[in-house]
């Protein structure tokens, strides 16, 4: 499955850029995210998501790895996790590009994921679906928490 959006954000980049690198902020952006901590300064972190797909759901601790960063422009990473009951495998990899706009900035949104196990055995279109309506619940709280 993959993801591309662009959000508007009625703030500067580097307002936007300080709600992406704040874990308590972000968990709260993310939908179905219960926690998350840094392990790494920077550069990982372990998140637990919680999710319902259809008639399944599911508890995923996820390994989360920035893989590239430059700052105030750019942030690119990796997710991995299992659910040990349903064991549905999980792995994506989110690119997030700030851009200056005359009124705020722009949120480019690339998510691009696999889905293994019994959720992917649910299909294509009903994940895809899920991974939409996700993105696009995250972009509305981010930039309620940018702006707030």
């Amino acid at each position: 499955m993959k993801v591309v959006r662009e959000i508007a954000v009625a703030a500067p980049v580097a307002a936007l850029w300080a709600v992406l690198w704040d874990v308590p902020r972000m968990v709260a952006c993310v939908p179905g995210c219960v926690e998350a901590r840094e392990t790494e300064p920077g550069r990982r972190y372990a998140a637990r998501m919680t999710q319902r797909v259809g008639p399944i759901s599911l508890t995923v601790p996820l390994d989360v790895e920035i893989v590239e960063a430059e700052p105030a422009r750019r942030v690119a990473l990796r997710a991995r996790g299992r659910d040990p009951v349903v064991g549905a495998e999980i792995s994506m990899r989110v690119d997030l590009r700030c851009e200056e706009r005359p009124d705020g900035s722009a949120l480019h949104i690339e998510a691009e994921g696999q889905v293994l196990g019994k959720l992917g055995a649910l299909g294509h279109g009903v994940i895809q679906r899920k991974a939409e309506d996700t993105v696009d619940e995250f972009a509305a709280r981010l930039a309620r928490a940018v702006t707030a």
